[in-house]
């Protein structure tokens, strides 16, 4: 195997040089970088990122936090993640907290021990004991959070989907289709930081004039494990139990909004033709069903590209956009009329 010795004595250079051609710095000649990179590519030589993180202080790895494995939204934003990092010859490894804040803290303590060089940051909480040490945290290293934790005056660097505006939105969609009994299927009481897509559907209401009805408003179980297909299909059942069931339902995320379709389909009535259903992400599976759901979508693989670009350009020194709020868009398909 080559060594970084073998590349500076082929290209007839200090090894020090070649440090400086691989780590990008400024200041080498062109000519002495076409001779070292020519020399890597003979010699197929391979950089060890641990003796280099020994030297510089980077490791050359980000670190993706995320609440729990099974939520489809955290596969997609991984994809766009690496799609950056891969490129800038960084790697991701992914961290499960489990939903739990004191996991948070362990894997983030842990996390700075290994010298990550940056943490993209997804969590469940709203905590202000939460907030406070994710603050701390992002003085030491560049740290992107992934949700509306923080207000737009804080000194955090963030990406997120507008929830608020996006429901308001699928709220008056509702409206303008005759569609006046609308009800609003809210996630496990645990995961506050979406708790916008709900006001953004409570806005809506108060926007067209429809009156509030508490009824209306399901809560999805708490569970250690959460089955989010089953706790749709919970909701709908909750829904079929009242004396008249409404006229559309929106969901807080795609696979609550999916189970409830399932449900309603299982127990005889038609989607869209009795209840309108709209749920939030887009995520691949809602163009899958039958019907297709009609869907908020969220830019989940442009979200993670855009964690990477942020953390990489403050590594780099570089100035770049580091409050980033997506616009979400009303995907419409079969499950409204």
């Amino acid at each position: 195997m080559s060594t970084i010795f073998d590349v500076a004595k082929a290209a007839g250079v200090s090894k020090s040089t070649v440090s400086r051609v691989l780590n990008g710095e400024s200041g080498v000649k062109e000519e002495t970088k076409s001779a070292v990179e020519k020399a890597i590519r003979e010699l197929g030589y391979t950089p060890s990122y641990l003796a280099q993180g020994i030297r510089t202080g980077k490791t050359k790895t980000i670190a993706m936090i995320v609440p729990e494995y099974t939520n489809i939204f955290y596969n997609e934003m991984f994809r766009g993640v690496e799609d950056v990092a891969l490129e800038k010859g960084y790697m991701v490894f992914v961290c499960n907290t489990e939903c739990s804040r004191r996991s948070e803290k362990e894997y983030v303590n842990e996390i700075m021990k290994r010298n990550v060089d940056g943490i993209i940051f997804n969590t469940y909480s709203n905590s202000d004991d939460m907030k406070e040490y994710l603050k701390k945290i992002s003085k030491k290293l560049p740290v992107v959070f992934a949700n509306r934790i923080f207000e737009e005056q804080d000194e955090v660097c963030y990406i997120y989907t507008d929830g608020f505006a996006s429901n308001r939105k699928a709220v008056h969609y509702l409206y303008e289709k005759g569609k006046h009994e609308i009800a609003y299927i809210r996630n496990t009481d645990a995961i506050s930081v979406i708790e916008d897509r709900y006001e953004g559907y409570l806005q809506g209401l108060r926007d067209c004039g429809i009156p509030f009805r508490k009824e209306y408003i399901y809560r999805a179980a708490q569970s250690l494990e959460p089955d989010y297909i089953k706790l749709g299909q919970d909701a709908a059942k909750y829904y079929e139990s009242l004396p008249k069931l409404p006229q559309a339902i929106i969901a807080a995320i795609d696979t609550l909004a999916i189970g409830c379709v399932q449900q309603l389909q299982r127990d005889g009535i038609r989607v869209p033709q009795d209840v309108n259903v709209i749920g939030f992400d887009n995520i691949a599976l809602s163009a899958l069903i039958q019907p297709a759901l009609t869907t908020i979508s969220q830019p989940i693989r442009r979200m993670g590209q855009k964690a990477a670009e942020i953390i990489i350009a403050k590594l780099d020194g570089k100035e770049i956009e580091d409050k980033v709020v997506f616009d979400g868009n009303l995907i419409i398909r079969e499950t409204t009329d």
